[in-house]
């Protein structure tokens, strides 16, 4: 059954609570944001597919061959860009759930304002929609590591990194997406914070690439220990140590109530904004 009513003046458990009772209505709206996003286009949902493989090609041929990035001198252009993918593929799809989910609420003004609709929902199918398409490219990945005889035990291990990066993702849209509501500057300048939130994060490069003197800065990115732990995972056959596995969960369940929270909130005020 979809829990639609009114969770304005619930309490912060029991809205929480809710959520969960919004399940077949996440996946409702989830299947159709993908419809919505490939309608009209010649090849329809194969771009879930062929976008991740152009994305993998483009960047190839840009850092592999035409800059010739590599990591150290012994490590070989398929090395390189398989530590490539290993980062940048989680960031992408990370990237693009906040920037797509953080106008979800203002963008659907009807049902936010003329009937009673649990509004949490609006950015949690934006992600779930938009990092579908992330997951596909990491199971490309993976397919290509197993044809280059690279895969291992620690495998087994990529979906709770998963998890715990949609986990944290859905409580930052959320805390945007409220934001959005109350300063509309924030879709401006959210582009900007990201091309440099990539920057400070080890996407085309890996920590240990990192000065000592920039260190702790990196030592405080979330996005850096993720990334991390996917590398571990996906190149080295390794599960990542304790250190990343409690700064991803710690951070992830932080971000998710707080987000959470904020949106709880902000929503009595959103008729006044909207």
């Amino acid at each position: 059954m979809i829990a639609t009513g009114s969770t304005m003046n619930k309490s912060f458990p029991e809205s929480l609570r809710g959520l969960l009772g919004n399940f077949e209505l996440i996946r409702i709206l989830t299947v159709d944001d993908l419809r919505r996003a490939y309608t009209g286009s010649l090849m329809g949902l194969s771009w879930i597919l062929v976008k991740p493989v152009l994305i993998v090609g483009l960047y190839g041929v840009l850092f592999g061959i035409v800059f010739q990035a590599r990591g150290g001198p012994r490590q070989t252009a398929t090395e390189y860009l398989l530590v490539l993918l290993a980062g940048l593929l989680p960031w992408l799809s990370f990237s693009e759930a906040v920037s797509t989910a953080a106008g979800s609420i203002t963008a659907n003004t009807s049902l936010v304002t003329k009937i009673v609709f649990p509004i949490e929902i609006l950015p949690v199918s934006k992600v779930l929609s938009t990092m579908l398409s992330g997951l596909v490219s990491l199971v490309l990945l993976v397919v290509f590591l197993v044809y280059l005889n690279q895969v291992g035990w620690a495998m087994v291990l990529l979906p709770l990194l998963i998890v715990a990066q949609l986990v944290f993702t859905i409580g930052l849209a959320w805390f945007l997406s409220a934001m959005n509501v109350a300063v509309r500057d924030t879709s401006q300048v959210l582009p900007l914070v990201l091309m440099v939130w990539m920057f400070l994060s080890p996407v085309v490069y890996t920590t240990e690439m990192v000065p000592k003197g920039l260190a702790f800065v990196f030592s405080c990115n979330p996005m850096a220990y993720f990334l991390d732990g996917y590398r571990m995972i996906l190149l080295n056959n390794q599960p990542p140590n304790f250190l990343i596995w409690g700064v991803v969960t710690a951070m992830a369940v932080t971000i998710f109530l707080t987000g959470f929270w904020v949106l709880c909130r902000m929503r009595a005020h959103i008729a006044d904004f909207i």
